[in-house]
């Protein structure tokens, strides 16, 4: 809420431009179409994130673990896992409503109350579609009649996964289609139409509607979902396992450290997207600033920065208990962590100083380059050693004065 009213000014102009100022003298007609159509787009973001919110609630939240072994009254259980999920997300249609301010500061109360209204109206349709769908989802992946149309989509994932994949689209186009209608709605009701106020609020019914589903499909299905994820992560598991026994993404660069072989391990199972994202990211750094040294020291320090703090979230992964089981130095996790933060983070260092040095011949910048990198790494390795699960916070204020820092000295 905080950052939608501090960014207000900034966005307004750009959300909102076609709004008539106060005082002005200009037909609703003419600016109530763009109005319906940003309206429509915000309670289909907010939707989205709400249907995503009720799959890890309901499907992989963290109370399905610790009551799997307990005999469970589902459809109660379900309904406060709603509950929840709709208190913690009240904040989606809040900060829309925030955005859309300047529409009453303006004078248009009528508008402004109808688009909030929708808003609220499609934050409820998330809420009670979302969970039908999961619910259904689990339903249809058990369904011998869904198979075949599970194996055309599934691609490389297990065939009863694809149905919780694509669970979160074919909410959204329940919801997308109330949502659609309602945004007509407000654009009739607010040139005249006094009847498209009812439709305002098509979003919600359709919500309520699904949400009634939500208790029968409870009872059947909700215990069986926790099934379906046992098969799914074995399915994983031994794809992963197949997988990591083949290669390790720089496991030679730590083959006589047994704590680096660890992280790296640690890094490749659960932390991937910084090994391959450093290259991506990387690479895009270097062609956007192949005629900019400026641009490319700015993004690419940036990027160097994001790829070493993969030390920094990998205390988080291990148990509390883990180095003092192994009887492993602390010191030799610090280092051998920002080794691998170094490792990770030179996919975007390599393209970045090779464009310096080819293109520019920046002897400071590419110099710079290398010190951030291993500053970056040392930070995020102290970071995770210092404060663990906050380590990433930690490391996130120092590493953004690291790289002011050297922005900086280079330019």
């Amino acid at each position: 809420m905080l950052a939608a009213v501090i960014a207000l000014p900034w966005v307004t102009p750009s959300l909102l431009g076609f709004l008539p100022d106060a005082g002005e003298s200009v037909e609703v007609k003419l600016w109530a179409p763009a109005l319906s159509n940003l309206v429509s787009r915000l309670a289909n973001l907010l939707a989205a994130m709400v249907i995503l919110h009720s799959y890890t609630d309901l499907v992989r939240g963290p109370d399905r673990e610790v009551l799997d072994v307990h005999p469970v009254r589902a459809t109660a259980l379900v309904r406060a896992i709603a509950l929840g999920t709709a208190r913690s997300r009240i904040y989606l249609p809040a900060i829309g409503s925030v955005l859309l301010s300047p529409v009453a500061m303006a004078g248009h109360w009528a508008a402004y109350l109808g688009s909030v209204g929708l808003l609220f109206a499609a934050w409820i349709a998330g809420i009670g579609v979302g969970f039908m769908v999961h619910l259904g989802g689990v339903w249809a992946a058990f369904s011998p009649r869904f198979a075949a149309l599970l194996d055309a989509l599934r691609g490389d994932n297990p065939r009863m996964q694809a149905a919780l994949i694509y669970a979160p689209g074919v909410a959204l186009l329940i919801v997308g289609l109330g949502v659609e209608f309602a945004a007509i709605g407000l654009e009739l009701a607010l040139t005249g139409w006094s009847t498209g106020w009812l439709w305002v609020a098509i979003p919600a019914g359709v919500g309520a509607a699904a949400f009634m589903t939500v208790g029968p499909l409870a009872e059947r299905f909700y215990v069986r979902a926790s099934l379906l994820l046992a098969e799914v992560d074995g399915a994983w598991g031994q794809a992963q396992t197949a997988e990591l026994a083949e290669s390790v993404y720089l496991e030679n660069f730590g083959r006589k450290d047994p704590e680096a072989v660890r992280a790296l391990r640690l890094g490749w199972r659960s932390l991937r997207i910084y090994a391959t994202g450093g290259w991506v990211v990387g690479t895009l750094v270097a062609l956007s600033g192949w005629s900019s040294p400026d641009r490319l020291t700015f993004w690419g320090g940036l990027a160097v920065v994001w790829a070493a703090s993969v030390a920094s979230l990998m205390a988080a992964r291990d148990p509390l208990w883990l180095d003092q089981a192994l009887g492993v130095q602390r010191t030799r996790v610090l280092w051998a962590r920002a080794r691998v933060a170094m490792a990770y983070a030179a996919g975007a260092l390599v393209p970045t100083v090779v464009v310096l040095g080819v293109r520019h011949e920046d002897g400071l910048a590419m110099l710079g380059m290398i010190i951030l990198c291993l500053v970056s790494a040392c930070l995020s390795a102290g970071a995770a050693l210092v404060w663990r699960t906050s380590a990433p916070w930690a490391y996130g204020a120092m590493g953004l004065v690291t790289w002011s820092a050297f922005v900086r000295m280079v330019g």
